[in-house]
Order: structure tokens, then C-alpha cells, then sequence
């Protein structure tokens, strides 16, 4: 019987089944048994990794719908004004929130003395608050300001604007 290879056997060996195959052939065969079956695995590998990464990808997407909106106002209030940024973010640690920053300014002539701001994270469909946060500024000179920075805490699934008032 004639090996399983095109080239001529160059010692045939009498196989256990009978069959005459050099040691080179099954050698041979079984490196590229071997060979294909670490391909296979590589390829399923690289093809679960490739889902494993669209999906977590997927996730992210989901949960930062919407984290994008950047919301910018200016409320004066007599001598004294506020410009501020709102913008929506999501973090694993806390979820989702509001993070809001900017300044508060004295446009008169006389130092305003325990600036205080209010912020309060209203729900747009239910009117409700969810969180709300006072900054102390303190006392601002005139044509001077201070720079503030605070976070509002939320829910992933509902749309809020930001409030604001000066308070005492």
C-alpha cells in the first residue's frame, strides 16, 4: 500500500493497522494536525476577544448616552453675577452626575460680603430636585472674582437642568 505523502516513502515502516508509512509522513502529519488545531484556537481567541471588546464597548455606549450635553448660563443679580457650566457625566464610582463649574463676579462698587451660591438639579419632566448644593464664595471685592466647582448627584435615566440663586 502506498503512503499517505506524494513523495516516494524513503524507508517504509510496517504500520501497526498493516499500512506501510515512513516516520517522516506521520511525523509530518501530526505537526500539521497540530499546527491547524493551534490556528483554530488562536482564531476562536482572537474572535472572542474581538466580541468580549464590542461588547463592553456597547455598554460604555449605553451608559454615556447623552453624557455630552455642556449647558452654559449667565445669571446677574444686581452688583453680582454668576457664569456657569453645566455638563452631564457618568463615572463607575458614583454613576451619573452633574458636574457644574465656573465663577462668580462683583460688576459694583462695594465688596459683597458671604457670597453664597445655590444649585439645585431639577428633574425636566417631574419638576422635582434631586440634589442640591450650596458654595460658599465669601466676600468679593469689586471688579473681582472667585472661581467655584461642585458636583450634583442624579440618575442615569432622567433629564435635569441646574437651578441657580444667590443666598445669604
Amino acid at each position: 500500500m502506498a503512503g499517505l505523502c506524494c513523495s516516494p516513502d524513503p524507508e517504509p515502516v510496517a504500520d501497526t493497522r498493516g499500512s506501510r508509512t515512513s516516520p517522516d509522513s506521520r511525523d509530518k502529519r501530526m505537526q500539521e494536525n497540530n499546527d491547524n488545531a493551534v490556528k483554530t484556537t488562536g482564531q476562536q481567541g482572537e474572535s472572542m476577544k474581538s466580541t468580549a471588546g464590542i461588547i463592553v464597548l456597547l455598554i460604555a455606549l449605553a451608559f454615556c448616552a447623552g453624557c455630552t450635553s455642556t449647558t452654559v448660563r449667565e445669571s446677574p443679580q444686581g452688583d453680582l453675577g454668576a457664569h456657569y457650566e453645566s455638563s452631564e457625566h457618568w463615572s463607575p464610582m458614583i454613576g451619573c452626575y452633574e458636574q457644574v463649574s465656573g465663577y462668580v463676579y462683583n460688576a459694583g462698587t462695594m465688596p459683597a460680603d458671604n457670597v453664597v451660591l445655590h444649585f439645585t438639579l431639577v428633574n425636566i419632566k417631574t419638576g422635582t430636585i434631586r440634589d442640591s448644593k450650596s458654595v460658599f464664595a465669601g466676600s468679593i471685592l469689586p471688579k473681582d472674582s472667585r472661581t467655584y466647582e461642585t458636583v450634583l448627584d442624579g440618575e442615569c435615566m432622567d433629564v435635569y437642568r441646574v437651578d441657580f440663586s444667590f443666598g445669604k
